[in-house]
């Protein structure tokens, strides 16, 4: 058992299935404590009470949340801190795809999937992120950990998935430029790209895959695991294929774009300290 998990308490959403209740599964062998957010709630349920048998003490309970809403994203957070204390590590894992080409689909009605694909795969990322920052900061001076799930198609996008694909590549971004201010909590801000692997999103589809374009869901868990294990990992992107995992690179900033990154670096860290004057000023 490494030391690295060993009493950290983890959120994992999208947790009574495929790829995150791997990841949950390897947490609670290393001696974590989980909390495991889905909408499936029957599995969910089924899943903390496999994980608290034969356990001294309750290493894990089911919170059902819809990682589109952001009162059950709140509800998620309060709870995970009611009952373990403490937040160390957020898993923004909880995802749905469109198996319909519905880009390509001729009708004028709204394509309520598509947006719904938009509204857990990025805005269920980008409210995880947002609490999980305020809530890791609390941790002062130890920080703590965010690795968001992404997808193969964020890198290599495919029409028959186009929103998906776009949904995916907002979380790509989204990781890259929160990860430019996070260690200044100590907090590390990952993204894992998976390409086909077996879970609840690709069940439908099993038979009609050829094996060699699964991923291995251990290759798959391993890459979250780097995150976890490496404080000096942040900002990177790891992609899994069954080649194995591949630390995806991005080309340097041309200098007039690096300078107005560093210009809003500079403002956010020039507000922080006004607002801790105001706070000194009013003690």
């Amino acid at each position: 058992m490494t030391t690295q998990v060993k009493g950290k308490v983890a959120i994992v959403t999208g947790a009574s299935s495929g790829i995150g209740h791997s990841i949950a599964i390897r947490l609670v062998n290393e001696g974590g404590k989980v909390v495991i957010a889905d909408v499936n709630e029957e599995a969910g349920k089924k899943i903390a009470i496999e994980f608290n048998t034969n356990k001294l003490e309750n290493v894990a309970i089911f919170h059902k949340t819809d990682v589109s809403k952001w009162d059950e994203l709140i509800s998620l957070f309060d709870k995970t801190k009611e009952t373990f204390g403490r937040i160390d590590i957020v898993i923004n894992n909880a995802g749905i795809t469109e198996f319909q080409n519905g880009m390509l689909k001729d009708s004028l009605e709204e394509p309520t999937l598509l947006s719904k694909v938009v509204e857990v795969n990025l805005m269920g990322v980008i409210y995880g992120t947002k609490l999980a920052f305020q809530y890791l900061k609390q941790n002062n001076p130890q920080g703590g950990v965010i690795i968001n799930t992404a997808s193969i198609a964020a890198i290599h996008p495919m029409f028959s998935h186009g929103a998906y694909s776009a949904s995916k590549a907002g979380v790509v971004g989204l990781t890259r430029a929160m990860a430019d201010i996070s260690q200044l909590f100590n907090i590390t801000v990952n993204a894992v790209c998976p390409s086909t692997t077996k879970s609840g999103l690709t069940a439908s589809v099993v038979g009609l895959i050829p094996d060699r374009w699964w991923s291995s869901v251990d290759d798959v868990v391993e890459a979250y695991f780097r995150c976890i294990y490496n404080s000096k990992i942040n900002g990177t992107i790891f992609s899994v294929s069954n080649k194995g995992i591949k630390e995806e690179s991005f080309s340097e900033p041309p200098s007039d774009i690096e300078e107005i990154l560093q210009v809003d670096r500079q403002y956010y860290l020039t507000s922080q300290e006004e607002e801790k004057k105001k706070k000194v000023e009013l003690k």
